[in-house]
């Protein structure tokens, strides 16, 4: 689980634009006696304690692009200067929306592609040993997600939007505060698709 608070620059037909500077805190699930989720085996995640730990986003600025429909964000990471260091699309359930903010369901395969739209998977060894786990996916939905990013690739290949210079000149108001987590209301469970609730 992911808890991070971003700043809404844009929310329109394609999509919401949220910024999340380098120094944003946010939230990580991590097991009580501080291990990254990806030192305990798949098999293994069940048997230990987890809690939220405080972290701070640190490395890159983000520009996050929430695309209604889609089964990915977009992401424009950029160096401390604002020039892109590469897009980053992350492979996960097409966004929930309520009022405390945006929620999804992580697919782990993800891509990641270069300014001159180089691009490669990642994290695909993440994504094959979830495949028929019950809380993650069946050989079909493993299908689905795959083809999700083949039409990413499409797009990035063509240069389409969002990967068609769209945002690469985008620049933050310095006064800007980080954004930050409310005091309640953040943590309630994950929202579901109606489809997903029926």
């Amino acid at each position: 689980m992911l808890v991070i608070p971003q700043r809404v620059i844009a929310d329109d037909d394609r999509g919401l634009l949220t910024w999340r500077p380098i120094g944003t805190k946010y939230l990580f699930r991590r097991t009580v006696d501080g291990r990254d989720r990806r030192e305990v085996p798949l098999a293994e995640r069940d048997t230990v304690e987890w809690t939220l730990a405080p972290l701070e986003w640190s490395g890159l600025h983000v520009l996050h692009l929430f695309r209604p429909g889609h089964a990915h964000s977009v992401w424009w990471m950029f160096n401390p200067d604002l020039t892109l260091n590469r897009w980053y699309v992350n492979l996960e359930d097409p966004p929930v929306r309520w009022s405390g903010g945006v929620d999804t369901f992580d697919h782990a395969l993800d891509l990641v592609v270069m300014p001159d739209r180089s691009w490669r998977w990642k994290d695909e060894h993440e994504y094959l040993e979830r495949i028929g786990h019950p809380a993650y996916w069946d050989a079909a939905r493993a299908a689905e997600i795959r083809a999700e990013g083949e039409r990413v690739v499409r797009a990035v290949e063509s240069a389409a939007f969002p990967f068609d210079g769209t945002h690469l000149t985008f620049c933050p108001d310095p006064y800007w505060p980080a954004p930050f987590l409310p005091a309640h209301g953040w943590d309630r469970p994950r929202a579901v698709a109606p489809e997903e609730s029926s």
